[in-house]
């Protein structure tokens, strides 16, 4: 897969079957999206072609700090994840406040036919793009007979009568529902970071833990509590719980993200490693002492080892 920094790099562009949005999250509805065009790019012998943003148009556009909406990708997470759809090519363009103005038909015509040589344009079946979003499927269809493309709307999909899409995502994620998540998202939802060293309290009490140290304001964490993970380590999977949230036994304040390992031992200090939400467990609890603490804490173990 090609990828292309920047509208402004694109050249001598080859006939394309496109892809416009944010992506954010890469979820099953996205990927119907991806396995049309795909299909539609080798039927027709085109490029299949997904564009993307980068910062994502609601960074830019948000009025005032801080920023409300939390993302489930960051723009490395979802090249990542594109990486693995088998698409030709992804072009990032860099959304600005000035791009945000662009007229649906200017970007139509100045950005999808003349440079990236569009022939066939698939969309979502809420997609909107211009100024205002004012640019839907009707609008696209009616300019596609003038300018002589295909526009495609791909229909949504539904997991117990919810329509999948990164805002429903986003929302179980926030309400702690991260296996409701999951299954829209056709993969268990990650949060990746590097281990730093704690107050080792954690050890003391036979449950060591491997402290993250996140550095992306925009990502989306889950609710405060404790979950059932995956842990990735040097391309390997190991068993966990983590606890996020103050620690407030302890009087804590700032939010923390805590992995206890299991059946791992290894000095990880400094080393990047990838968190995956399995299933929320309980709430975060402030206990009366440690031997409430560890008693808890023996008991969500076994609930992890049996999930």
């Amino acid at each position: 897969m090609d990828v292309i920094f920047g509208l402004e790099n694109i050249k001598n562009a080859k006939p394309a079957a496109t892809t416009v949005g944010t992506f954010d999250g890469v979820h099953l509805g996205h990927v119907k999206i991806i396995n049309s065009l795909k299909e539609l790019a080798h039927n027709n012998k085109l490029k299949s072609t997904l564009i993307t943003f980068d910062p994502h148009p609601r960074v830019v556009l948000q009025q005032t700090p801080p920023f409300r909406t939390k993302l489930l990708t960051k723009i490395e997470e979802r090249l990542e994840l594109l990486q693995n759809q088998g698409l030709d090519q992804v072009i990032i363009a860099k959304f600005t406040r000035q791009f945000s103005e662009l007229d649906y038909k200017e970007f139509i015509k100045n950005i999808l036919l003349d440079k990236i040589n569009t022939k066939i344009l698939v969309v979502g079946y809420d997609h909107g793009f211009g100024r205002d979003r004012t640019g839907n499927f009707d609008e696209m269809s009616e300019i596609s007979r003038e300018l002589q493309f295909e526009v495609i709307r791909e229909s949504a999909i539904k997991i117990n009568d919810k329509t999948v899409s990164s805002s429903k995502i986003r929302e179980l994620i926030d309400k702690g529902n991260v296996k409701e998540a999951g299954t829209m998202l056709g993969r268990k939802y990650t949060i990746n970071g590097v281990v730093i060293k704690g107050e080792g309290r954690g050890k003391k009490l036979k449950f060591p833990t491997a402290n993250l140290q996140i550095t992306n304001d925009y990502k989306l964490f889950p609710k405060e509590g404790v979950y059932a993970v995956d842990c990735v380590i040097h391309d390997k999977i190991f068993r966990g719980m983590s606890n996020i949230g103050t620690k407030p036994t302890f009087g804590g304040i700032q939010k923390t993200v805590e992995i206890h390992i299991l059946d791992f031992e290894d000095d990880i200090y400094g080393e990047k490693i990838e968190v995956q939400f399995i299933q929320r467990l309980r709430d975060e609890i402030k206990f009366n002492n440690e031997k409430e603490l560890i008693d808890q804490l023996t008991i969500d173990r076994n609930k992890c080892i049996q999930i």
